[in-house]
């Protein structure tokens, strides 16, 4: 007994393809994106590396301010003038995060004596928020040239 053949043993491929569950990803696709790029355009802050995009013979020697951020979130600043002897001021943790209100009055004091740079480097348990905080009181007090260590 042989299988049927004819038009009844063909399926029909006259199908419809329902597209609005791709069309509804397509759209929240879209949307992401051009929110995602308003935010980046409003919410970045320009900084250029402080040491090393220089040749040697181009490295100008100068006064600076190097932050690093310990454990326990105690930041050790030390001024490293052109000449004369680095000094080195401790700002303690305050209620377990870094002190933003000591830490900019130092930035002021060293601004006041000519650091246009500054470099921070941070621990492994240094949060970003406070890393990124500390950028932006540099930028405030008017250092331009902002130096982070990698961790």
């Amino acid at each position: 007994m042989g299988m049927a053949q004819g038009p009844q043993s063909k399926k029909n491929l006259n199908v419809e393809l329902n597209l609005l569950p791709v069309f509804d990803i397509l759209s929240v696709c879209i949307c992401f994106l051009l929110m995602t790029v308003v935010w980046i355009e409003i919410r970045q802050m320009e900084t250029k590396q402080a040491i090393g995009s220089q040749s040697a013979s181009e490295t100008i020697k100068e006064a600076s301010i190097w932050m690093s951020i310990d454990e326990s979130n105690n930041v050790v600043m030390t001024m490293k003038p052109a000449k004369g002897v680095e000094t080195k001021m401790m700002v303690p943790v305050k209620s377990g995060s870094i002190d933003f209100e000591k830490a900019k009055s130092v930035l002021t004091n060293a601004f006041s004596k000519n650091v246009r740079m500054t470099h921070i480097l941070p621990s492994k348990n240094t949060k970003y928020d406070q890393v990124i905080r500390l950028m932006d009181i540099a930028k405030q007090v008017g250092i331009i040239n902002i130096g982070l260590s990698p961790i």
